[in-house]
Protein backbone atom coordinates (compact mmCIF):
# COMPACT_ATOMS: atom_id res chain seq x y z
CA UNK A 1 0.00 0.00 0.00
CA UNK A 2 1.13 3.57 -0.63
CA UNK A 3 1.50 5.98 2.30
CA UNK A 4 -1.46 7.97 3.65
CA UNK A 5 -0.57 11.15 1.73
CA UNK A 6 -0.48 9.26 -1.55
CA UNK A 7 -3.85 7.67 -0.88
CA UNK A 8 -5.44 10.99 0.04
CA UNK A 9 -3.97 12.61 -3.07
CA UNK A 10 -5.34 9.93 -5.36
CA UNK A 11 -8.77 10.09 -3.73
CA UNK A 12 -8.87 13.88 -3.98
CA UNK A 13 -8.07 13.68 -7.70
CA UNK A 14 -10.86 11.19 -8.26
CA UNK A 15 -13.33 13.48 -6.45
CA UNK A 16 -12.16 16.47 -8.49
CA UNK A 17 -12.65 14.54 -11.71
CA UNK A 18 -16.24 13.50 -10.94
CA UNK A 19 -17.96 16.91 -11.33
CA UNK A 20 -15.93 17.68 -14.44
CA UNK A 21 -17.41 14.71 -16.26
CA UNK A 22 -17.07 13.82 -19.91
CA UNK A 23 -18.62 17.10 -21.08
CA UNK A 24 -15.95 19.10 -19.29
CA UNK A 25 -13.23 16.90 -20.71
CA UNK A 26 -14.54 17.37 -24.23
CA UNK A 27 -14.63 21.13 -23.64
CA UNK A 28 -10.95 21.07 -22.69
CA UNK A 29 -10.11 19.03 -25.77
CA UNK A 30 -12.00 21.43 -28.03
CA UNK A 31 -10.26 24.43 -26.49
CA UNK A 32 -6.94 22.75 -27.13
CA UNK A 33 -7.82 22.03 -30.75
CA UNK A 34 -8.76 25.67 -31.36
CA UNK A 35 -5.13 26.71 -30.99
CA UNK A 36 -3.02 24.15 -32.85
CA UNK A 37 0.64 24.78 -33.60
CA UNK A 38 1.37 25.59 -37.23
CA UNK A 39 1.71 22.32 -39.13
CA UNK A 40 3.99 21.94 -42.12
CA UNK A 41 5.61 18.97 -43.80
CA UNK A 42 9.38 18.67 -43.66
CA UNK A 43 10.72 18.08 -47.17
CA UNK A 44 13.67 17.19 -49.36
CA UNK A 45 14.40 18.55 -52.82
CA UNK A 46 14.52 16.93 -55.27
CA UNK A 47 11.71 14.70 -54.02
CA UNK A 48 12.80 12.06 -56.53
CA UNK A 49 15.84 11.43 -58.68
CA UNK A 50 16.53 9.13 -61.62
CA UNK A 51 19.76 8.37 -63.46
CA UNK A 52 21.33 5.85 -65.82
CA UNK A 53 24.92 4.89 -65.00
CA UNK A 54 27.51 2.58 -66.47
CA UNK A 55 29.49 0.20 -64.27
CA UNK A 56 31.87 2.16 -62.07
CA UNK A 57 30.33 5.48 -63.04
CA UNK A 58 29.41 8.03 -60.34
CA UNK A 59 27.09 11.00 -60.25
CA UNK A 60 26.76 13.62 -57.52
CA UNK A 61 23.65 15.64 -56.80
CA UNK A 62 22.67 18.09 -54.07
CA UNK A 63 19.76 17.13 -51.83
CA UNK A 64 18.32 20.07 -49.91
CA UNK A 65 16.44 19.29 -46.71
CA UNK A 66 14.01 21.77 -45.17
CA UNK A 67 12.93 21.27 -41.57
CA UNK A 68 9.92 23.50 -41.22
CA UNK A 69 8.89 25.70 -38.34
CA UNK A 70 5.93 24.44 -36.34
CA UNK A 71 4.71 20.87 -35.99
CA UNK A 72 5.70 18.25 -38.58
CA UNK A 73 3.02 16.44 -40.55
CA UNK A 74 5.21 13.87 -42.33
CA UNK A 75 7.00 12.19 -39.43
CA UNK A 76 7.15 8.46 -38.75
CA UNK A 77 6.33 8.21 -35.04
CA UNK A 78 5.93 5.43 -32.48
CA UNK A 79 4.20 6.53 -29.27
CA UNK A 80 4.15 4.22 -26.25
CA UNK A 81 1.90 4.86 -23.26
CA UNK A 82 3.37 3.50 -20.00
CA UNK A 83 1.14 3.86 -16.94
CA UNK A 84 1.52 3.24 -13.24
CA UNK A 85 -1.63 1.17 -12.58
CA UNK A 86 -1.29 0.74 -8.84
CA UNK A 87 -4.14 1.55 -6.45
CA UNK A 88 -3.77 5.33 -6.23
CA UNK A 89 -3.82 5.86 -10.00
CA UNK A 90 -7.54 5.24 -10.57
CA UNK A 91 -8.42 8.83 -11.44
CA UNK A 92 -5.59 9.30 -13.93
CA UNK A 93 -6.26 5.94 -15.55
CA UNK A 94 -9.93 6.80 -15.98
CA UNK A 95 -9.06 10.14 -17.58
CA UNK A 96 -6.67 8.62 -20.10
CA UNK A 97 -9.10 5.85 -20.95
CA UNK A 98 -11.83 8.43 -21.60
CA UNK A 99 -9.57 10.77 -23.55
CA UNK A 100 -7.51 8.17 -25.47
CA UNK A 101 -9.34 8.76 -28.75
CA UNK A 102 -8.71 12.50 -28.44
CA UNK A 103 -5.02 11.86 -27.80
CA UNK A 104 -4.80 9.66 -30.87
CA UNK A 105 -6.76 12.11 -33.05
CA UNK A 106 -4.61 15.06 -31.99
CA UNK A 107 -1.30 13.27 -32.55
CA UNK A 108 -2.13 11.32 -35.69
CA UNK A 109 -1.62 14.51 -37.68
CA UNK A 110 2.11 14.22 -37.07
CA UNK A 111 2.26 11.78 -39.99
CA UNK A 112 2.67 8.01 -39.91
CA UNK A 113 1.91 7.35 -36.24
CA UNK A 114 1.66 4.02 -34.41
CA UNK A 115 0.96 3.43 -30.73
CA UNK A 116 1.77 0.89 -28.00
CA UNK A 117 0.46 0.40 -24.45
CA UNK A 118 2.04 -0.99 -21.29
CA UNK A 119 1.64 -0.83 -17.50
CA UNK A 120 3.66 -1.54 -14.39
CA UNK A 121 2.88 -2.31 -10.75
CA UNK A 122 5.31 -3.74 -8.20
CA UNK A 123 6.84 -6.97 -6.99
CA UNK A 124 4.18 -8.97 -5.16
CA UNK A 125 1.38 -7.89 -7.49
CA UNK A 126 -0.05 -10.30 -10.12
CA UNK A 127 2.50 -8.88 -12.57
CA UNK A 128 5.29 -6.34 -12.43
CA UNK A 129 5.09 -5.24 -16.08
CA UNK A 130 2.55 -6.08 -18.75
CA UNK A 131 2.48 -5.24 -22.46
CA UNK A 132 -1.17 -4.46 -23.13
CA UNK A 133 -0.73 -3.73 -26.83
CA UNK A 134 2.38 -3.90 -28.96
CA UNK A 135 3.06 -1.01 -31.32
CA UNK A 136 0.37 -0.86 -33.99
CA UNK A 137 -1.58 1.54 -36.20
CA UNK A 138 -4.83 -0.21 -35.24
CA UNK A 139 -6.33 2.51 -33.03
CA UNK A 140 -9.15 0.26 -31.81
CA UNK A 141 -6.54 -2.18 -30.49
CA UNK A 142 -4.72 0.71 -28.80
CA UNK A 143 -7.93 1.85 -27.11
CA UNK A 144 -8.55 -1.73 -25.93
CA UNK A 145 -5.02 -1.87 -24.53
CA UNK A 146 -5.57 1.32 -22.55
CA UNK A 147 -8.97 0.10 -21.39
CA UNK A 148 -7.26 -2.97 -19.93
CA UNK A 149 -5.63 -0.82 -17.24
CA UNK A 150 -7.06 -1.38 -13.74
CA UNK A 151 -5.87 0.43 -10.63
CA UNK A 152 -4.81 -2.13 -8.02
CA UNK A 153 -1.94 -3.26 -5.86
CA UNK A 154 1.20 -1.28 -5.27
CA UNK A 155 2.70 -2.65 -2.07
CA UNK A 156 5.04 -0.09 -0.52
CA UNK A 157 5.44 3.51 -1.67
CA UNK A 158 7.96 2.91 -4.48
CA UNK A 159 6.85 1.13 -7.65
CA UNK A 160 8.56 -0.82 -10.44
CA UNK A 161 8.77 1.81 -13.16
CA UNK A 162 12.49 1.20 -13.73
CA UNK A 163 11.66 -2.37 -14.67
CA UNK A 164 8.68 -1.20 -16.73
CA UNK A 165 10.75 1.30 -18.71
CA UNK A 166 13.39 -1.34 -19.39
CA UNK A 167 10.82 -3.86 -20.59
CA UNK A 168 8.96 -1.32 -22.74
CA UNK A 169 12.23 -0.44 -24.47
CA UNK A 170 13.34 -4.02 -25.11
CA UNK A 171 10.13 -5.97 -25.70
CA UNK A 172 8.13 -3.57 -27.88
CA UNK A 173 8.22 -3.79 -31.68
CA UNK A 174 9.55 -0.32 -32.43
CA UNK A 175 9.40 0.38 -36.16
CA UNK A 176 12.57 0.97 -38.10
CA UNK A 177 13.18 4.66 -38.76
CA UNK A 178 10.55 5.89 -36.31
CA UNK A 179 10.79 8.77 -33.88
CA UNK A 180 10.17 6.99 -30.59
CA UNK A 181 8.33 8.68 -27.73
CA UNK A 182 7.46 6.99 -24.46
CA UNK A 183 4.80 8.80 -22.43
CA UNK A 184 5.20 7.67 -18.82
CA UNK A 185 2.93 8.82 -16.01
CA UNK A 186 2.74 7.91 -12.35
CA UNK A 187 2.55 9.38 -8.87
CA UNK A 188 5.28 7.58 -6.91
CA UNK A 189 9.06 7.12 -7.20
CA UNK A 190 10.57 3.80 -8.23
CA UNK A 191 12.65 1.08 -6.67
CA UNK A 192 16.25 0.90 -7.82
CA UNK A 193 16.86 -1.85 -8.70
CA UNK A 194 13.31 -2.81 -9.60
CA UNK A 195 11.54 -5.94 -10.72
CA UNK A 196 12.26 -9.63 -10.19
CA UNK A 197 15.68 -10.40 -8.71
CA UNK A 198 18.30 -9.25 -9.44
CA UNK A 199 16.23 -6.35 -10.75
CA UNK A 200 16.94 -3.57 -13.22
CA UNK A 201 18.82 -0.43 -12.21
CA UNK A 202 18.14 3.12 -13.34
CA UNK A 203 21.42 3.05 -15.26
CA UNK A 204 20.37 -0.11 -17.09
CA UNK A 205 16.95 1.32 -17.91
CA UNK A 206 18.46 4.52 -19.32
CA UNK A 207 20.92 2.49 -21.40
CA UNK A 208 18.06 0.42 -22.84
CA UNK A 209 16.06 3.53 -23.69
CA UNK A 210 18.93 5.42 -25.30
CA UNK A 211 20.03 2.34 -27.25
CA UNK A 212 16.63 2.41 -28.95
CA UNK A 213 16.61 6.24 -29.30
CA UNK A 214 13.48 6.50 -27.16
CA UNK A 215 12.57 9.92 -25.78
CA UNK A 216 10.81 9.74 -22.43
CA UNK A 217 8.12 12.28 -21.61
CA UNK A 218 7.66 11.88 -17.85
CA UNK A 219 4.35 13.15 -16.39
CA UNK A 220 4.47 13.58 -12.63
CA UNK A 221 1.06 13.28 -10.98
CA UNK A 222 2.38 13.47 -7.46
CA UNK A 223 5.75 12.21 -6.26
CA UNK A 224 7.09 10.54 -9.40
CA UNK A 225 10.27 12.62 -9.12
CA UNK A 226 10.68 12.41 -5.34
CA UNK A 227 14.23 11.09 -5.76
CA UNK A 228 14.97 12.99 -8.98
CA UNK A 229 14.55 9.77 -10.91
CA UNK A 230 11.93 10.91 -13.44
CA UNK A 231 13.80 14.07 -14.28
CA UNK A 232 17.07 12.21 -14.76
CA UNK A 233 15.53 9.62 -17.05
CA UNK A 234 13.68 12.20 -19.16
CA UNK A 235 16.79 14.35 -19.48
CA UNK A 236 19.08 11.43 -20.35
CA UNK A 237 16.81 10.34 -23.20
CA UNK A 238 16.26 13.78 -24.70
CA UNK A 239 12.71 13.99 -23.40
CA UNK A 240 11.02 16.23 -20.86
CA UNK A 241 9.84 16.12 -17.25
CA UNK A 242 6.36 17.57 -16.67
CA UNK A 243 5.39 18.51 -13.13
CA UNK A 244 2.58 20.19 -11.24
CA UNK A 245 -0.11 18.20 -13.04
CA UNK A 246 -3.52 17.02 -11.95
CA UNK A 247 -5.85 14.44 -13.37
CA UNK A 248 -7.98 16.98 -15.25
CA UNK A 249 -4.92 18.08 -17.21
CA UNK A 250 -3.41 14.75 -18.12
CA UNK A 251 -5.06 14.20 -21.52
CA UNK A 252 -4.02 17.59 -22.86
CA UNK A 253 -0.58 17.30 -21.32
CA UNK A 254 -0.04 13.94 -23.01
CA UNK A 255 -1.00 15.41 -26.38
CA UNK A 256 1.17 18.45 -25.87
CA UNK A 257 4.09 16.36 -24.64
CA UNK A 258 4.05 14.22 -27.77
CA UNK A 259 3.77 17.19 -30.12
CA UNK A 260 6.31 19.34 -28.28
CA UNK A 261 8.89 16.54 -28.38
CA UNK A 262 9.58 17.65 -31.96
CA UNK A 263 10.28 21.28 -31.00
CA UNK A 264 14.02 20.82 -30.48
CA UNK A 265 16.41 18.58 -32.38
CA UNK A 266 20.15 18.13 -32.63
CA UNK A 267 20.99 15.97 -35.67
CA UNK A 268 19.86 16.03 -39.32
CA UNK A 269 21.08 13.33 -41.69
CA UNK A 270 20.12 11.18 -44.67
CA UNK A 271 19.51 7.47 -44.15
CA UNK A 272 21.31 5.15 -46.58
CA UNK A 273 20.59 1.78 -44.93
CA UNK A 274 18.08 0.80 -47.63
CA UNK A 275 20.43 1.47 -50.57
CA UNK A 276 20.85 -1.80 -52.55
CA UNK A 277 24.22 -3.54 -52.59
CA UNK A 278 24.57 -2.89 -56.32
CA UNK A 279 25.20 0.77 -55.54
CA UNK A 280 27.43 2.77 -53.24
CA UNK A 281 26.08 6.03 -51.85
CA UNK A 282 28.28 8.59 -50.14
CA UNK A 283 26.72 11.54 -48.30
CA UNK A 284 28.70 14.67 -47.48
CA UNK A 285 28.55 15.94 -44.85
CA UNK A 286 27.36 12.77 -43.10
CA UNK A 287 25.14 14.86 -40.82
CA UNK A 288 24.53 18.29 -39.31
CA UNK A 289 24.80 18.44 -35.53
CA UNK A 290 23.88 21.39 -33.34
CA UNK A 291 21.15 22.91 -31.20
CA UNK A 292 18.14 23.51 -33.43
CA UNK A 293 14.47 24.28 -32.89
CA UNK A 294 11.37 24.68 -35.02
CA UNK A 295 10.92 28.39 -34.41
CA UNK A 296 12.01 28.99 -38.03
CA UNK A 297 12.44 26.98 -41.22
CA UNK A 298 15.96 25.54 -41.42
CA UNK A 299 17.76 24.33 -44.54
CA UNK A 300 20.44 21.63 -44.73
CA UNK A 301 22.23 20.66 -47.96
CA UNK A 302 23.93 17.33 -48.67
CA UNK A 303 26.11 16.23 -51.58
CA UNK A 304 25.00 12.71 -52.47
CA UNK A 305 27.20 10.60 -54.74
CA UNK A 306 25.84 7.44 -56.36
CA UNK A 307 28.37 4.91 -57.70
CA UNK A 308 27.31 1.96 -59.87
CA UNK A 309 28.72 -1.41 -58.78
CA UNK A 310 26.48 -4.00 -60.47
CA UNK A 311 24.12 -4.22 -63.43
CA UNK A 312 20.46 -3.78 -62.62
CA UNK A 313 17.65 -1.36 -61.91
CA UNK A 314 17.47 -0.05 -58.34
CA UNK A 315 14.47 1.67 -56.80
CA UNK A 316 14.89 2.79 -53.20
CA UNK A 317 14.13 5.57 -50.75
CA UNK A 318 16.52 7.81 -48.86
CA UNK A 319 14.82 9.16 -45.73
CA UNK A 320 15.49 12.45 -43.98
CA UNK A 321 16.38 11.62 -40.39
CA UNK A 322 15.94 14.10 -37.56
CA UNK A 323 17.46 12.72 -34.37
CA UNK A 324 17.24 9.30 -36.02
CA UNK A 325 13.54 9.49 -36.93
CA UNK A 326 12.15 9.69 -40.45
CA UNK A 327 10.67 13.11 -41.20
CA UNK A 328 10.51 12.98 -45.00
CA UNK A 329 11.43 10.56 -47.77
CA UNK A 330 12.57 10.93 -51.34
CA UNK A 331 12.60 8.22 -54.00
CA UNK A 332 15.58 7.31 -56.17
CA UNK A 333 15.82 5.19 -59.29
CA UNK A 334 19.27 4.26 -60.57
CA UNK A 335 19.63 2.00 -63.57
CA UNK A 336 23.05 0.49 -64.14
CA UNK A 337 23.10 -0.59 -67.74
CA UNK A 338 20.53 0.19 -70.38
CA UNK A 339 17.85 -2.29 -71.46
CA UNK A 340 17.90 -3.25 -75.10
CA UNK A 341 15.13 -5.56 -76.20
CA UNK A 342 15.81 -8.20 -78.81
CA UNK A 343 15.70 -6.75 -82.37
CA UNK A 344 13.30 -9.41 -83.67
CA UNK A 345 9.76 -9.87 -82.33
CA UNK A 346 8.96 -13.26 -80.88
CA UNK A 347 12.58 -14.32 -80.38
CA UNK A 348 15.03 -14.32 -77.51
CA UNK A 349 18.83 -14.61 -77.66
CA UNK A 350 18.49 -18.28 -76.73
CA UNK A 351 15.95 -19.32 -79.34
CA UNK A 352 16.70 -17.02 -82.29
CA UNK A 353 17.68 -19.03 -85.42
CA UNK A 354 21.33 -18.08 -85.89
CA UNK A 355 22.90 -18.66 -89.30
CA UNK A 356 26.44 -17.73 -88.21
CA UNK A 357 27.96 -16.64 -84.93
CA UNK A 358 31.30 -14.89 -84.78
CA UNK A 359 31.79 -15.32 -81.06
CA UNK A 360 35.43 -15.10 -80.04
CA UNK A 361 34.57 -15.19 -76.37
CA UNK A 362 34.36 -18.97 -76.49
CA UNK A 363 38.14 -18.75 -76.46
CA UNK A 364 38.05 -16.44 -73.44
CA UNK A 365 36.44 -19.22 -71.41
CA UNK A 366 38.55 -22.27 -70.61
CA UNK A 367 39.91 -23.17 -74.06
CA UNK A 368 40.22 -26.85 -73.21
CA UNK A 369 36.52 -26.97 -72.41
CA UNK A 370 35.19 -24.78 -75.17
CA UNK A 371 37.59 -25.25 -78.06
CA UNK A 372 36.89 -28.50 -79.86
CA UNK A 373 39.70 -29.86 -82.09
CA UNK A 374 38.95 -30.24 -85.76
CA UNK A 375 37.88 -26.79 -87.00
CA UNK A 376 34.78 -26.65 -84.73
CA UNK A 377 34.09 -24.13 -81.97
CA UNK A 378 31.54 -25.05 -79.33
CA UNK A 379 29.07 -22.25 -78.53
CA UNK A 380 28.62 -21.58 -74.82
CA UNK A 381 25.46 -19.47 -75.01
CA UNK A 382 23.05 -22.30 -75.63
CA UNK A 383 21.41 -21.11 -78.85
CA UNK A 384 19.19 -23.56 -80.70
CA UNK A 385 17.78 -23.67 -84.19
CA UNK A 386 19.02 -24.11 -87.72
CA UNK A 387 22.68 -23.22 -88.15
CA UNK A 388 24.49 -22.49 -91.38
CA UNK A 389 27.92 -24.14 -91.26
CA UNK A 390 26.69 -25.72 -88.06
CA UNK A 391 27.40 -29.07 -86.44
CA UNK A 392 26.39 -30.68 -83.20
CA UNK A 393 28.96 -31.39 -80.52
CA UNK A 394 28.28 -33.79 -77.66
CA UNK A 395 30.14 -33.03 -74.45
CA UNK A 396 31.38 -35.55 -71.91
CA UNK A 397 28.03 -35.42 -70.13
CA UNK A 398 26.13 -36.52 -73.21
CA UNK A 399 24.66 -33.06 -73.86
CA UNK A 400 24.51 -31.74 -77.41
CA UNK A 401 25.62 -28.18 -78.04
CA UNK A 402 25.36 -26.14 -81.23
CA UNK A 403 28.77 -25.60 -82.72
CA UNK A 404 30.15 -23.66 -85.68
CA UNK A 405 32.83 -23.75 -88.29
CA UNK A 406 33.48 -21.38 -91.12
CA UNK A 407 32.45 -21.89 -94.73
CA UNK A 408 35.86 -23.13 -95.81
CA UNK A 409 35.91 -25.78 -93.11
CA UNK A 410 38.96 -24.30 -91.38
CA UNK A 411 39.56 -22.93 -87.91
CA UNK A 412 37.64 -19.79 -87.03
CA UNK A 413 40.69 -18.38 -85.29
CA UNK A 414 43.78 -20.16 -86.60
CA UNK A 415 46.94 -19.76 -84.49
CA UNK A 416 50.11 -18.33 -85.98
CA UNK A 417 53.32 -20.27 -86.53
CA UNK A 418 54.20 -19.80 -82.86
CA UNK A 419 50.90 -21.23 -81.74
CA UNK A 420 49.49 -17.86 -80.63
CA UNK A 421 46.09 -16.64 -81.64
CA UNK A 422 45.55 -12.98 -82.62
CA UNK A 423 45.52 -10.64 -79.63
CA UNK A 424 42.07 -9.28 -80.41
CA UNK A 425 40.59 -12.73 -79.98
CA UNK A 426 42.12 -13.36 -76.58
CA UNK A 427 41.63 -10.01 -74.88
CA UNK A 428 38.88 -7.46 -74.61
CA UNK A 429 35.20 -7.64 -75.44
CA UNK A 430 35.50 -7.27 -79.21
CA UNK A 431 34.14 -9.52 -81.95
CA UNK A 432 35.95 -10.03 -85.20
CA UNK A 433 35.96 -12.71 -87.86
CA UNK A 434 36.65 -12.52 -91.59
CA UNK A 435 35.37 -8.95 -91.81
CA UNK A 436 31.94 -10.05 -90.61
CA UNK A 437 31.54 -9.37 -86.89
CA UNK A 438 28.27 -9.70 -85.04
CA UNK A 439 25.36 -12.10 -85.38
CA UNK A 440 23.33 -13.25 -88.39
CA UNK A 441 19.79 -14.20 -87.43
CA UNK A 442 18.20 -16.49 -90.02
CA UNK A 443 14.56 -15.36 -90.31
CA UNK A 444 12.10 -15.10 -93.21
CA UNK A 445 12.24 -12.06 -95.42
CA UNK A 446 9.85 -9.35 -94.24
CA UNK A 447 10.31 -10.09 -90.54
CA UNK A 448 9.75 -6.86 -88.55
CA UNK A 449 12.87 -5.26 -87.08
CA UNK A 450 12.55 -3.40 -83.78
CA UNK A 451 14.46 -0.54 -82.22
CA UNK A 452 16.33 -2.11 -79.34
CA UNK A 453 16.10 1.06 -77.20
CA UNK A 454 15.45 4.77 -77.41
CA UNK A 455 17.85 6.78 -79.52
CA UNK A 456 18.60 8.50 -82.78
CA UNK A 457 18.41 6.29 -85.88
CA UNK A 458 20.75 7.05 -88.79
CA UNK A 459 21.35 5.56 -92.22
CA UNK A 460 24.93 4.29 -92.50
CA UNK A 461 26.29 5.96 -95.60
CA UNK A 462 29.50 3.95 -95.49
CA UNK A 463 30.38 1.19 -93.07
CA UNK A 464 33.99 0.04 -93.17
CA UNK A 465 33.00 -3.47 -92.20
CA UNK A 466 31.28 -4.00 -95.53
CA UNK A 467 32.64 -1.11 -97.58
CA UNK A 468 29.11 0.02 -98.23
CA UNK A 469 26.24 1.63 -96.39
CA UNK A 470 22.51 1.90 -96.58
CA UNK A 471 22.29 2.08 -100.36
CA UNK A 472 23.69 -1.44 -100.73
CA UNK A 473 23.32 -3.35 -97.45
CA UNK A 474 20.42 -1.39 -95.95
CA UNK A 475 22.82 -0.66 -93.11
CA UNK A 476 21.56 1.62 -90.30
CA UNK A 477 22.32 2.23 -86.65
CA UNK A 478 20.78 3.70 -83.51
CA UNK A 479 22.89 5.99 -81.36
CA UNK A 480 21.57 5.36 -77.83
CA UNK A 481 23.30 8.51 -76.56
CA UNK A 482 25.21 6.51 -73.98
CA UNK A 483 28.24 5.26 -75.88
CA UNK A 484 26.42 2.25 -77.34
CA UNK A 485 25.07 1.73 -80.85
CA UNK A 486 22.75 -0.91 -82.29
CA UNK A 487 23.67 -1.77 -85.89
CA UNK A 488 21.44 -3.43 -88.48
CA UNK A 489 22.26 -4.84 -91.94
CA UNK A 490 19.79 -6.26 -94.43
CA UNK A 491 16.98 -4.30 -92.78
CA UNK A 492 15.38 -1.70 -95.11
CA UNK A 493 13.84 1.13 -93.07
CA UNK A 494 10.16 2.00 -93.28
CA UNK A 495 8.95 4.87 -95.45
CA UNK A 496 7.98 6.91 -92.36
CA UNK A 497 11.43 6.45 -90.80
CA UNK A 498 13.17 7.38 -94.04
CA UNK A 499 11.03 10.51 -94.38
CA UNK A 500 11.99 11.63 -90.88
CA UNK A 501 15.67 10.95 -91.58
CA UNK A 502 15.51 12.91 -94.83
CA UNK A 503 13.91 15.83 -92.99
CA UNK A 504 16.07 15.89 -89.83
CA UNK A 505 19.14 13.81 -90.58
CA UNK A 506 17.96 11.16 -88.11
CA UNK A 507 14.76 9.61 -86.77
CA UNK A 508 13.99 9.67 -83.05
CA UNK A 509 12.93 6.13 -82.13
CA UNK A 510 11.76 4.38 -78.97
CA UNK A 511 12.37 0.87 -77.74
CA UNK A 512 10.16 -1.70 -79.46
CA UNK A 513 9.20 0.59 -82.34
CA UNK A 514 9.14 -1.14 -85.73
CA UNK A 515 11.79 0.58 -87.84
CA UNK A 516 11.77 -1.70 -90.90
CA UNK A 517 11.81 -5.33 -92.00
CA UNK A 518 14.35 -7.89 -93.09
CA UNK A 519 15.53 -8.33 -96.68
CA UNK A 520 16.43 -11.81 -97.90
CA UNK A 521 16.59 -14.52 -95.25
CA UNK A 522 18.45 -12.99 -92.33
CA UNK A 523 19.20 -9.98 -90.17
CA UNK A 524 22.76 -9.02 -89.35
CA UNK A 525 22.92 -7.37 -85.94
CA UNK A 526 25.81 -5.83 -84.02
CA UNK A 527 26.42 -3.88 -80.84
CA UNK A 528 29.19 -1.31 -80.85
CA UNK A 529 30.59 0.69 -77.99
CA UNK A 530 32.35 4.07 -77.87
CA UNK A 531 32.42 4.70 -81.58
CA UNK A 532 30.83 3.67 -84.87
CA UNK A 533 33.95 2.00 -86.28
CA UNK A 534 33.73 -1.77 -86.81
CA UNK A 535 36.67 -2.26 -84.44
CA UNK A 536 34.29 -1.29 -81.65
CA UNK A 537 31.87 -4.18 -82.16
CA UNK A 538 31.41 -5.77 -78.75
CA UNK A 539 30.34 -9.21 -77.66
CA UNK A 540 27.29 -9.09 -75.38
CA UNK A 541 27.94 -12.68 -74.28
CA UNK A 542 31.51 -11.93 -73.29
CA UNK A 543 30.31 -8.90 -71.33
CA UNK A 544 27.56 -10.87 -69.64
CA UNK A 545 24.84 -8.49 -70.77
CA UNK A 546 21.99 -10.90 -71.43
CA UNK A 547 19.75 -10.71 -68.38
CA UNK A 548 16.37 -12.26 -67.59
CA UNK A 549 13.68 -9.59 -67.11
CA UNK A 550 11.73 -9.49 -63.85
CA UNK A 551 8.27 -10.46 -65.08
CA UNK A 552 5.69 -12.92 -63.82
CA UNK A 553 5.17 -14.56 -67.20
CA UNK A 554 8.10 -16.20 -68.82
CA UNK A 555 9.43 -14.06 -71.62
CA UNK A 556 12.68 -13.83 -73.44
CA UNK A 557 15.77 -12.24 -71.87
CA UNK A 558 16.56 -8.65 -72.60
CA UNK A 559 19.94 -7.38 -73.61
CA UNK A 560 21.25 -4.85 -71.16
CA UNK A 561 23.93 -2.57 -72.53
CA UNK A 562 26.14 -0.76 -70.11
CA UNK A 563 25.85 2.97 -70.38
CA UNK A 564 28.98 4.79 -71.43
CA UNK A 565 30.22 7.97 -69.82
Amino acid sequence: MKNRLSKLYGAALAVALAPLGLAGLILLVNLFMLFPAPALADSVNPASYSANLSLGQSVTIVKTVIINAGTPTSAKVDVFFLADTTGSMGGAISSVQTGASDIITATSGLGDVAYGVGEYKDVGDPFVYRLNQDITKDTAAVQNGINAWTASGGGDWEEAQIYGLYQAANTSSWRSGSTRILVWFGDAPGHDPAGPSPGVTETEAIAALTAKSIKVEALDLGSLNATGQAQRIAGATGGHYHTGLNVTQIVNVIKEAIISSFTNYSTVSLGTASVPSGLTVNVSPPSYTGTYDRSIDRTFSFNVTFTANSLGEYNFAIPVLVDGGVMATEQDRIQVGFGLSFPLPGYTPEDAPVSAVMDNSVLERTPIKFYVPGDVIKAFNGETGAKQYGVKYMDSYGKYWPAYKNSSGTDFFPPNAGGQRPLNYLNGPYLSYAGNPGYNYQVPEGTPVLATADGKLYKAVTDLVNDAGYSYYYNSYIDHQNGYYSWYLYAPLSAAILAEINANGYAQVTRGQVIGQTKDDHLHFEVRYNGVDHANVVDPYKLGLWLQPKKKNKVGPWLYLLLGN
